[in-house]
């Protein structure tokens, strides 16, 4: 019996712990939405409840404040690039110098996504008033680029850590350049896809290590970047 009873509990708290999980995820998505579409200024626990079809208890319940709100919103953007960036570098069966010019290319696109760019906009705004939120997302970037330096590392063991954290935070730099002059206005002298054709000659200028025996032609790795690109979200 008490065995039984064990198993009834350890189900039971299963069972709660996946509504929590849901009802979380459902939030921080209605969160995201509603970030996007009516920006921080229309921000409310009420609009954001409504948005995930719940009451604005049951919200709160999870989530007391906007603050608490943002920081997790913040927290499911850096696990969602993280897995993004760990399936680009370790999930595929290219090289490592296709795998990274692959990735690049996905952030730089992301990067003038009208979601993306709308998301971030709204968090830098909120950043130059709110210390918390501006350490959350100082954070962000550092473990965002930490991570990608861990990975490129590892693929590369002999590779100059202080050019891979170089190439890594010049390729961040670019990113959220390309989301201030390419998110909303995408007509420029220089095309945003002439930006996406130096990535090969940025990673040979200050990471050669990285593209040392690609075993993928130029022409196949641009086809692979090409078409990843094109099915990123």
């Amino acid at each position: 019996p008490a065995l039984g009873q064990d198993r009834v509990h350890e189900n039971q708290v299963s069972r709660q712990r996946s509504i929590r999980r849901q009802a979380v995820g459902r939030i921080l998505e209605s969160a995201r939405a509603v970030l996007v579409t009516h920006g921080y200024a229309a921000f409310t626990s009420r609009r954001v409840a409504e948005a995930a079809g719940m009451a604005v208890g049951n919200l709160t319940y999870y989530f007391p404040s906007k603050r608490e709100l943002l920081r997790a919103l913040i927290a499911r953007l850096l696990r969602s690039y993280a897995q993004r960036f760990e399936t680009f570098l370790t999930d595929s069966k290219h090289s490592p110098a296709v795998d990274l010019e692959m990735l690049v290319r996905w952030v730089w696109t992301d990067a003038i996504d009208v979601d993306t760019t709308r998301t971030f906009r709204e968090l830098w705004a909120l950043a130059l008033h709110d210390v918390v939120i501006r350490r959350a997302i100082d954070d962000f970037y550092d473990e965002a680029m930490s991570g990608v330096v861990r990975l490129l590392k590892h693929a590369r063991p002999h590779a100059d850590l202080q050019s891979i954290q170089l190439l890594v935070q010049l390729i961040a730099m670019v990113s959220e350049g390309g989301s201030v002059l390419y998110g909303t206005g995408r007509e420029r002298a220089v095309p945003h896809a002439s930006i996406l054709e130096l990535v090969p000659r940025l990673v040979d200028l200050i990471a050669p290590e990285l593209r040392i025996a690609t075993g993928t032609s130029d022409n196949g790795a641009r086809q692979l970047v090409a078409s990843s690109t094109d099915r990123a979200p």
